[in-house]
């Protein structure tokens, strides 16, 4: 239970479901589904005015780079621009060690506390790779955090090596791996999944992962694809799944919601234009997502490679607290959109969040250590 000051319990008045967030009370999905359609300016305030007392204004990005080791992949996912099918030009697996080379470098000429590295679901590669790959970042960049491989990878990687989800997870932490990155989930709602990535392990499959690596003790985080061909419903669906998983076994750190980029993909031409790009329904995820997880997941990002610089910052006054990181190299996103994604500098990180009324940290993979920035330059 939360004691709300009595003007942002006067100001929710009018919302029933922005109501009961802001005192901490559970939400149903439908009730989830009409927070996000709440009165714009009441759950802004509130979503902004939890954001900072949760995390007592502290504002925060990591520095990391964007690795990704194979872009061969067999699920062929309409929203996808980055995948090359087994046998295209496109295609490439990269060596482990030269990975490991770019993580080394990356360490020490440009101060990088984690490495952020997912792949497609090749079904060439063996169970080795994915061990060689840990052991030779770990070797090569000893105090760099790897969060790596998605829950989708690792149902994946389980069905092609012929190990168990448990296995693979035990092995991979094993040799090193830290945390689990987000990617992979889109719309936790099965009938939007059969419509975009039909191929892909089902939202029960992928929510398995995430709980087995969370009582493993490997913390990760979550994303959430919008501004496709779902409605609040889906949205409301998601996030309370997410919430059921948090509650049953604790271990999401933060919650992504990564807006749609119809660029080159093959959703972004069936839907032809109809995607929804009003940057309002995006500040109502975020600011939804901070009230309906209030107490379970601290963490909301304002993803600023999907959302853009001007639309993040507004998100860190409508609930988000964090910035993700750097993101150098991030290679996803930009096949999208057609564009080459250099990363951001610390620098205009640290700007967006002053700019926004944050207090900017450094913080490391699992928001649990804060470094003041006038300590970190």
């Amino acid at each position: 239970m939360f004691n709300p000051p009595h003007w942002l319990e006067e100001l929710s008045g009018e919302s029933k479901p922005l109501e009961k967030a802001i005192h901490g009370d559970k939400l149903s999905v439908n009730e989830i589904a009409d927070l996000i359609q709440s009165p714009f300016h009441a759950l802004a305030a509130a979503a902004d005015y939890f954001a900072r007392l949760v995390k007592a204004n502290r504002g925060s990005f990591i520095r990391n780079i964007y690795l990704t080791y194979t872009n061969i992949c067999v699920t062929n996912c309409t929203f996808c621009a980055f995948y090359a099918r087994p046998g295209s030009e496109r295609g490439y697996v990269l060596e482990p060690r030269r990975l490991a080379l770019i993580a080394e470098r990356a360490w020490r000429e440009m101060g990088i506390k984690e490495v952020h590295m997912v792949g497609g679901n090749n079904p060439d590669l063996e169970f080795s790779y994915y061990e060689e790959l840990i052991r030779s970042i770990k070797q090569a960049a000893p105090n760099i955090s790897l969060k790596a491989f998605t829950a989708e990878e690792i149902w994946f990687i389980s069905k092609t090596t012929g190990n168990s989800v448990r296995e693979v997870l035990e092995r991979f932490k094993e040799l090193g791996l830290d945390a689990m990155p987000g990617g992979g989930t889109e719309i936790l709602d099965i009938d939007i999944q059969k419509r975009i990535a039909p191929l892909k392990a089902s939202p029960e499959d992928y929510l398995s992962v995430q709980e087995e690596a969370h009582r493993l003790g490997i913390k990760t985080n979550s994303i959430m694809m919008y501004g496709h061909i779902e409605e609040p419903i889906h949205v409301a669906r998601h996030i309370a799944k997410l919430i059921e998983l948090q509650r049953r076994a604790p271990g999401l750190v933060s919650f992504i919601p990564v807006r749609f980029n119809p660029g080159n993909t093959p959703l972004g031409r069936i839907i032809n234009g109809k995607a929804r790009l009003d940057g309002q329904y995006d500040l109502r995820i975020i600011a939804a997502s901070r009230l309906a997880m209030l107490g379970l997941v601290d963490n909301i990002v304002a993803y600023w490679v999907s959302m853009g610089d001007k639309l993040a910052q507004a998100a860190l006054a409508h609930g988000a607290n964090d910035l993700g990181g750097t993101f150098y190299n991030e290679a996803v996103i930009s096949a999208a959109s057609g564009k080459e994604a250099a990363g951001k500098r610390a620098g205009e990180l640290i700007y967006m969040l002053k700019s926004a009324g944050w207090d900017p940290y450094e913080r490391d993979t699992v928001y649990e250590q804060y470094t003041p920035i006038g300590d970190a330059l």
